[in-house]
């Protein structure tokens, strides 16, 4: 990969818009899950006080089961009309449904609509961030110094992952201002809210991003008119002749996230529920998710100065370890167990998300690298990693809350078989 001819400035303007642009993107993305068992009791019915969180985290999952549509959408045209255009129109997407949300009708006011227009909301988010993680992670390894591809890269993932503390933040600040009454009954809708401001921080970032793709003004052209239609589909084409290496990111890329949304997703949200107290449970993972911070940031510079593929290798090889005591722990619902579950899992999480994402990159053909990167991520992300919340309530409400070990262990065997397989890493 050839580096490109940026200025010292650009290349920080870069960093900033990957780091910071990609967390107010996020954000607006998973406060949703900070907030699922209130949204639960509002928009749908109460007969079963237990199945409206197992709905709630139902439409937390359709988010990401939209995934892979806008990844087929939106990770073309970042191919074929740069990485910033898309970027900047998937924030747009997002700032519009996040504002849409904080001000929808409630199941009381107008009954199950409340819930439907829920989950199509919950479907345009998802639709959204369909290619913004990983066109971001793209953007940022593309911008890089030689040798710095993976630093830069995980300041892009340490953006998804301040986003998610945000939105933990948020949601527990709002819950101890307010109380849970007040925080249930309406409070949950200024997270949303907030969300559509801070989409418009973003947008005016992305706006004064330098282009990485080179060929994106040869392509501008196709943006008038019907004739963007043919250069999508034939980008589609030509992704499907890749299946190779969609796999191979589906299996580098499952692991890590699945842990990551079982840990500080669904524990907090069951640590809130059986606690009594959420805002408490919130303020945990708020805390050692902006640790994750810089694991993540060392994450990528471990790559850049001891490989990419020993870095993936040794990650996934101690999740394997750690992952099952540190859910099983977690699963008590309690504060103590839920911080010592995350302490445990945070560093070879963040560390192995860090590394992942500039390895993913790279063994895509850049001409082909958002549209193969972005629908394998997303796949990944609504097959796995987006539904694991849902799959661990189901166990827990079917008493099978031992089964989450075997279920995790899978995509742990699924990592480790890829990586080692990856004999020969790019160059960046």
């Amino acid at each position: 990969m050839q580096e490109l001819d940026l200025t010292p400035r650009q290349r920080q303007r870069a960093a900033l818009a990957a780091l910071l642009g990609n967390a107010l993107e996020w954000y607006d993305f998973a406060v949703y899950g900070y907030v699922a068992s209130d949204l639960g009791r509002v928009f749908f019915p109460k007969d079963v006080p237990g199945l409206q969180t197992l709905a709630a985290f139902g439409v937390f999952a359709v988010g990401y089961l939209m995934r892979p549509i806008g990844s087929l959408v939106l990770g073309p045209l970042g191919d074929l009309l740069g990485r910033r255009l898309m970027l900047s129109l998937s924030i747009v997407i997002m700032g519009l449904s996040s504002l849409l949300i904080g001000l929808l009708p409630t199941h009381a006011q107008i009954g199950m609509a409340a819930g439907t227009l829920l989950v199509l909301l919950r479907m345009l988010q998802g639709f959204s961030v369909g290619a913004e993680f990983t066109g971001s992670i793209t953007y940022a390894t593309e911008a890089a110094a030689r040798g710095r591809a993976g630093t830069l890269s995980s300041l892009a993932v340490a953006g998804g992952l301040l986003g998610f503390s945000l939105g933990s933040l948020t949601a527990a600040l709002i819950g101890w201002i307010l109380g849970p009454a007040a925080m249930a009954s309406w409070g949950w809708r200024l997270p949303f809210l907030l969300g559509a401001a801070v989409a418009v921080v973003g947008l005016w970032m992305r706006r004064g991003m330098p282009e990485t793709l080179v060929s994106a003004q040869a392509g501008e052209a196709t943006l008038k008119g019907v004739n963007l239609v043919g250069p999508v589909l034939a980008q589609l084409r030509e992704v499907c002749g890749q299946w190779r290496l969609v796999l191979q990111v589906i299996g580098l890329v499952s692991f890590a996230n699945v842990i990551f949304y079982l840990a500080f997703v669904y524990l907090v949200d069951l640590t809130g529920v059986r606690s009594g107290q959420p805002a408490a449970a919130n303020t945990i993972a708020t805390v050692i998710q902006t640790i994750g911070l810089l694991l993540a940031i060392g994450g990528g510079r471990l790559a850049d100065r001891y490989g990419m593929v020993p870095v993936n290798r040794w990650g996934n090889a101690l999740l394997v370890l750690l992952a099952p005591v540190g859910l099983l722990i977690g699963g008590q619902g309690q504060l103590l167990p839920l911080a010592l579950a995350q302490l445990l899992l945070v560093v070879p999480v963040m560390v192995t998300m860090g590394a992942q994402g500039v390895l993913g990159v790279l063994l895509v053909p850049e001409q082909q690298r958002c549209a193969v990167f972005s629908i394998a991520y997303s796949l990944a992300m609504a097959l796995f990693a987006g539904t694991s919340p849902f799959v661990a309530s189901w166990l827990a409400a079917q008493q099978w809350s031992a089964w989450i070990v075997p279920y995790v262990l899978i995509y742990g065997a699924a990592a480790l078989i890829t990586v080692q397989r990856l004999r020969v890493a790019p160059v960046r």
